[in-house]
């Protein structure tokens, strides 16, 4: 009963975030996601030009100068006009910004889920259980080595922030000819694979049997 409440409450923290990129990511309420977009893109390019400890310490010292600054022009409105209306942060700071045990250990339950599938999933394929699987690996990171030879991870992040904002409204826009072009590119792009991960399998049969065969002749 319990893993039950626990896996229909992770369900429905998934399904409402993945809901809210969703929304953002299609520019619903442009206002929202033209400021999520413009916040996430200062702060990737922020990092891109300096350290993070400047960049954090440069944010923190931002919001303290608005704090302030607030802070003290509430309170000079307030002796001018002789009233008393109390600190001006009251309301935020009587609300409860403690994390509840119960939402900490759902969240942890939730990361240690995808933690264990990771591992297990390179277990697998550094300890070679499948061959073909883990030559498709070293393959991929071989070519990770010429990306990263070109783009930091900066970079990277900055391009898939930009990507991440544009894409999905340009798509929305011709969604007929983009499905239609990615389904002919992903049926040729299959056929190859297959026939790659076919040869592959062949030639690792092939070898396998000349070394038995060699292995066999020299006892």
């Amino acid at each position: 009963m319990y893993c039950s409440s626990k896996h229909t409450t992770h369900m429905i923290f998934t399904y409402s975030l993945c809901h809210a990129v969703i929304d953002l990511v299609h520019w619903r309420d442009p206002k929202k996601s033209g400021v999520v977009f413009g916040v996430s893109l200062l702060l990737l390019l922020s990092l891109a030009a300096f350290s993070v400890i400047s960049v954090v310490s440069y944010l923190l010292l931002a919001l303290l100068c608005v704090t302030i600054s607030f802070r003290i022009y509430k309170s000079v409105i307030q002796a001018v006009q002789k009233s008393n209306d109390g600190h001006p942060f009251k309301a935020l700071m009587e609300k409860d910004v403690t994390v509840p045990p119960e939402t900490f250990r759902k969240h942890v339950d939730v990361c240690l889920t995808h933690v264990n599938h990771v591992l297990k999933q390179m277990s697998r394929l550094f300890l070679v259980e499948d061959l073909v699987d883990s030559l498709k690996l070293a393959v991929v990171m071989w070519l990770l080595t010429y990306v990263g030879a070109v783009f930091n991870g900066i970079t990277i992040l900055i391009l898939a922030d930009i990507l991440l904002f544009s894409v999905p409204p340009i798509y929305e826009k011709n969604k007929v000819r983009v499905i239609s072009f990615s389904c002919k590119s992903c049926i040729v792009c299959f056929k190859k694979a297959f026939i790659v991960e076919v040869q592959i399998r062949d030639y690792i049969t092939i070898t396998s049997i000349i070394i038995i065969n060699i292995a066999a002749s020299s006892n």
